[in-house]
């Protein structure tokens, strides 16, 4: 079944399709058939020479003045000027993009790829649509045809071709399925870029599936790299959830030095983050995401691990996470931040790694307050009673000595029936007669 990528014009939202062609390369699908209106034929002749990185460097680069030549002070000026000035003078002068097509089309490759390529323009009297196939096509005359499909009449300037004038193809077809079947294509991938244009029904016959943004790509003339950028990753994202590889259409989208960001972050803004992030109980599922998405730079500009992890022996999750408390816990404000972290961000389940943490990080704030330790970890809730004992163990083992209050033992003797020096002389006791028998 022979299957066509079909690419509607928009202008500089045309850059949205270079992402769609990345994923397309990942997933290992490939057309055998392309065709193109306006932005959507230049980008498709492109990727007809297998040319992503091309594509990708170039909307990369280009701005408004290197597509257009602008009247006046090179800039549009209020909008009613502008355009009577562009009207009067025939629409906008396009020989900056004639260099770019000229640069970077090989006709002669294209001719031998193994990808057909056909694109639409339109006779601008009596307004008659023309598809072409590249065999079609006179040889040395691609790039005056691609030209002629991308001149949007009246911002752009009619094509000449052979004493004809040509308009942009999507005054009568913007997404050329109608050409990608009559070249064979059984079934049709179509990118729309919500561009200027009529958009035709699909042919009977033709089975299509239609990739476009749920977000606005920024207007037709505006050829801004850092918009480029956004919406290639838009194109990509959107590409991925139409093939069922990832859901939804809301994407976090990162600028380009995003490592140097997560260096930074790591080392700076790390702590504070998680502070700020338990401020409120029904932040625990966006505490564990942003966790989770800086932990693969824990190793940056954080404190040495506890000297007496490394010596037990720590496994390097757990390790990673007593290293990350050391930063954070002095952060803290209040008792309810320590716990609402402790509990949302590094979890009191029954694992050990979490059992250790916030043993650990109860230590970490209460240092010598054993009572404190105890009271924190029975009020957070999750594995408590473990946390408590091995939290007041460390801060008793960092006080050098018992240091519970009396009132508190006291309470717990009377709560629970015990009395504490009776269970001691029964424990020496008991480890007296097995040491005996060991000994035996």
């Amino acid at each position: 079944m022979k299957r066509a990528l079909v690419l509607a014009g928009g202008g500089a939202k045309g850059s949205y399709q270079v992402g769609v062609w990345k994923a397309l390369a990942e997933l290992g699908w490939k057309p055998d058939i392309i065709t193109g209106t306006s932005v959507g034929c230049l980008n498709g002749a492109l990727f007809v020479l297998d040319g992503y990185e091309v594509a990708r460097d170039m909307w990369l680069t280009i701005r408004t003045k290197d597509v257009v030549r602008l009247p006046g002070e090179n800039r549009p000026g209020p909008l009613a000027a502008f355009l009577q000035e562009v009207i009067r003078g025939g629409g906008l002068n396009v020989e900056p993009l004639e260099a770019i097509v000229d640069t970077l089309l090989d006709e002669d490759a294209m001719r031998r790829a193994p990808i057909r390529y056909g694109l639409v323009t339109v006779q601008q009297l009596p307004l008659k649509a023309l598809e072409l196939t590249l065999e079609e096509i006179p040889h040395g005359m691609l790039a005056e045809y691609m030209l002629a499909s991308a001149a949007c009449f009246p911002a752009f300037r009619p094509r000449e071709i052979e004493g004809r004038s040509f308009i942009d193809g999507g005054y009568r077809d913007n997404m050329p399925c109608g050409l990608a079947q009559r070249m064979g294509a059984e079934e049709a991938l179509c990118v729309n870029v919500d561009g200027v244009g009529f958009v035709r029904p699909a042919p009977e016959g033709l089975a299509v599936r239609t990739i476009e943004s749920h977000w606005d790509l920024g207007s037709i003339l505006n050829f801004d790299p850092p918009t480029a950028a956004r919406n290639m990753e838009l194109g990509y994202w959107d590409t991925l959830r139409a093939f069922g590889r990832v859901r939804g259409s809301a994407y976090a989208l990162r600028p380009e030095g995003a490592a140097y960001l997560e260096e930074i972050l790591a080392g700076r803004y790390r702590p504070l983050m998680a502070a700020a992030v338990v401020g409120s109980p029904a932040l625990t599922l966006p505490q564990r995401t942003a966790l989770n998405r800086i932990e693969r730079c824990t190793h940056l500009a954080l404190l040495p691990a506890a000297p007496a992890a490394e010596v037990a022996g720590v496994a390097p999750s757990c390790a990673a996470r007593l290293r990350f408390l050391q930063k954070v816990i002095p952060t803290l404000q209040s008792e309810q931040q320590v716990k609402e972290f402790l509990y949302g961000v590094i979890g009191a389940t029954l694992a050990s790694a979490d059992v250790c943490a916030c043993s650990f990080g109860l230590f970490l704030y209460a240092q010598k307050d054993t009572a404190l330790a105890i009271r924190l970890a029975t009020e957070m809730g999750g594995d408590s009673d473990t946390i408590a004992c091995l939290a007041a163990g460390l801060c008793t083992l960092y006080a050098g000595g018992h240091n519970l209050p009396h009132s508190m033992i006291e309470l717990v003797e009377k709560a629970n029936h015990l009395d504490f020096a009776v269970l001691a002389d029964t424990v020496v006791t008991a480890r007296k007669s097995m040491k005996g028998a060991d000994e035996a």
